[in-house]
């Protein structure tokens, strides 16, 4: 599908709170063109709102906002934080951010699929929380 660019992972040791981990996040696809700088913003208003709704499971956080928000075109990046993220309830940590922009309603869908079926299996979220390098990292998510 290719919908994950290798220059799109990184691996980052920390983030000074939630709302800096959404920035440095969103940045790989805000500096290819796939996102608006205003996306960003729009996921910390959502986060703000809602509460942590992107957390999807122990250690992942999805990270997206409406197409309208500043989604330019269909893409993804896949950060790792080496420390847990805390969300404002302490209780939702992250580490893995899956940042998802959608051009429209239902162009990600499939994606979301892919992403549910590989983060479903908890020896590889294991894996993946551990990946040494961002090769090893890229590559579990590469088949997205």
């Amino acid at each position: 599908m290719g919908l994950l660019k290798q220059e799109h992972v990184q691996i980052c040791e920390e983030a000074e709170s939630w709302q800096d981990a959404i920035k440095i996040s969103v940045l790989p696809l805000e500096q290819s063109g796939y996102v608006k700088s205003c996306y960003k913003d729009g996921i910390i208003e959502n986060i703000e709102k809602l509460g942590p709704y992107i957390i999807i499971a122990d250690h992942i956080a999805l990270p997206h906002a409406r197409p309208e928000q500043g989604a330019v075109k269909t893409q993804i990046a896949v950060t790792l934080f080496r420390k847990d993220i805390a969300f404002d309830s302490k209780e939702k940590t992250a580490r893995l951010f899956v940042t998802l922009a959608a051009e429209d309603n239902s162009s990600h869908l499939d994606a979301l699929v892919q992403i549910s079926e590989l983060l479903a299996d908890e020896g590889r979220v294991e894996e993946i929380l551990a990946a040494p390098d961002m090769q090893t990292l890229y590559h579990y998510f590469e088949q997205i």
